[in-house]
Order: structure tokens, then C-alpha cells, then sequence
């Protein structure tokens, strides 16, 4: 079984701790889907802190993985950092994300 195959089954079956250890998989291609797939599961404090600590990550491509993941888990707690990397971060994809992200946590 491949590894992307093995996030999809974790994200089925809502195994959100094997999902937070491929988050730091070699192949970032498994880390991103690992990071989405956090996203799909229902918010806990875990996920929120996993994605919360992982938005200092030196990928920017990660950094709005985390971002895109913490605005479709809508937590409350996610808002002031998402606003603190706003003001912080440098990668206009990542900017991006981020306003994406404030703008989903907003719209309930």
C-alpha cells in the first residue's frame, strides 16, 4: 500500500494520530495530504496544536497546508495565529492561504 493510500484510509477511518506522524513524512507529497486530510477530521485540541506548531514549519508549501487544514477544522483558537503569521509571513502563497483560511474560520 502506498502512503498516499495509507492517509486516504486514515482520513476514512479518522485515525488522526497515524495521520499526525505522516505529517512528517520524507516525501512531501504524503506530508501535504497528511496536513489536508487533518483538516477533514473533527476539531480537537490535538489536530489544532499539531497544525498550530507545524505553521513555523521552514516549507511555505507546509505553512499553507496548515493554514488551508486549520480554516476547514474552523476552530475559534486557530484565529490569532493565523493572524500572527499574517502579519509575519513573507511567502505571498502563504499570505494567501492565510486570508483564505481567517475568511473560512469567519464565514459560518
Amino acid at each position: 500500500m502506498s502512503k498516499l493510500s495509507k492517509v486516504e484510509k486514515c482520513i476514512q477511518k479518522g485515525k488522526e494520530n497515524d495521520l499526525i506522524k505522516l505529517t512528517q513524512d520524507k516525501d512531501m507529497e504524503v506530508r501535504l495530504a497528511a496536513i489536508a486530510g487533518l483538516g477533514k477530521l473533527p476539531d480537537n485540541d490535538n489536530i489544532c496544536n499539531t497544525l498550530i506548531g507545524m505553521m513555523n514549519d521552514h516549507s511555505p508549501e507546509v505553512r499553507a497546508a496548515c493554514a488551508a487544514a486549520l480554516g476547514a477544522l474552523k476552530d475559534d483558537r486557530a484565529d490569532t495565529y493565523l493572524r500572527y503569521h499574517m502579519e509575519h509571513e513573507q511567502d505571498e502563497k502563504v499570505i494567501a492561504a492565510l486570508h483564505d483560511a481567517l475568511g473560512a474560520l469567519h464565514s459560518r
